[in-house]
Order: structure tokens, then sequence, then C-alpha cells
């Protein structure tokens, strides 16, 4: 019996450490989501990355003139153009945990060359939100193209857009800011942004 009760008591003593621990790692786990970080700098490198040229054959436009009289049109070929960026980490929940904060950074857009050996900071281009989600970047120009119609024809606009596809390297720091703290994070990142537009309209008779 004496021996039972023993057992008893090591068995107890051993449930409440264990439960100790697990409240301990718990309350660690609720501080760490209690950090409030805030963004110092983002660096970038071209670190086995590349930039690449896409081009997308866009379907053709057509309009038809069945009247007796000339008819202008417009056409808009980088209306469905779409920029986009996109980062990428191995660390999904540090990533999540440093940017709960949205914060607008400036990305490479591939005009000027990052170096390959150390990690450089941008301060212009275009400006995107820091996140894993992709995002669009909105055109700064937008490119039309008016064309007149003779009556009983038929016009065909095609084209073809050139992307410029960068992928790069990322560090960005974290700085925690009740006790200055650092953390940084770093990965790989997308974007596509718009280079040229290249058309070619014809005109066929409507029979």
């Amino acid at each position: 019996m004496t021996q039972i009760k023993e057992l008893l008591r090591i068995g107890l003593f051993v449930i409440i450490v264990l439960c100790g621990a697990s409240a301990c790692s718990n309350d660690d786990g609720d501080d760490e989501l209690a950090k409030d970080y805030k963004l110092k700098e983002v660096a970038w490198i071209m670190q086995d990355d590349e930039i690449k040229i896409i081009k997308q054959t866009i379907p053709g436009f057509f309009t038809d003139n069945n009247t007796d009289e000339e008819m202008k049109v417009t056409v808009k070929p980088t209306a469905e153009v779409k920029q986009s960026s996109c980062f990428y980490t191995d660390d999904t929940k540090l990533f999540q945990l440093l940017a709960q904060t949205p914060y607008d950074i400036y990305v490479p857009d591939g005009s000027t060359l990052l170096p390959s050996d150390h990690f450089s900071y941008i301060n212009s281009g275009p400006k995107t939100l820091f996140s894993l989600e992709e995002q669009y970047i909105p055109l700064m120009v937008e490119i039309t193209h008016e064309s007149t119609i003779p009556p009983h024809h038929r016009l065909i606009y095609n084209h073809v857009i050139s992307l410029r596809e960068v992928n790069a390297t990322y560090r960005a720091c974290f700085t925690e800011i009740n006790t200055g703290e650092e953390l940084q994070i770093t990965g790989k990142w997308t974007g596509k942004f718009f280079i040229q537009n290249e058309g070619e309209t014809l005109l066929e008779e409507i029979k």
C-alpha cells in the first residue's frame, strides 16, 4: 500500500510538472504573438536570380463599320495589362508575425540591375504591399491607338505585350517597438512589369 501511495505521489508530481511546462510554453507563444514589430529596412540582391522578358500575344480586337460613313475607334491595348508582385519565404509563420502591420515598400522593376555580391537598397520606383499574397501594381501610363474605319470595313487590331519578370532575393529587418530587438527574414520575390506594346492594324472589306 505504501508503494502504491508513493507511485501515486510521483505520478501526480509528473503531471503537475508537465502541465506547468505546457503552460509556460503557451505563455511564451502568447508573448511572441503580443510583440509589436516595425519594419526598419528592406535590402535586395540578385542571388541566383534572373530577369526574363515575357511576350504575351493578345487575342485580336475587331470592330465592324457597317455604315456608309467613316467611323473612328479608340483601342486601349494596355487596359487589361496587370503588373504584379509576390513575396515568398520558407518561414511563413515568422513573415506573418513580422508583417502584421501593412507596409508599402519599393521593389525593383529591372530598369536598374541589382548587385550580385551584396545587398542594396531601393528608394524609388514602383511600390507595393509587403505580402505573401500576389499584389497588382497599376500602370503609370496608358497607351491608346486611334484608327479610322472606312465604310463597310472591319478593323482588326492584333498586338503583343512585353513584360519584364524580375526575380530577386530580399532581406527585411524588423525592430520590436518595446524592446528594440531586431529580427530578419529573407526570401525570394517575383515582379512583372510592362515594357512595351507592339500592335498591328488590319482593315478588311465586309462583303
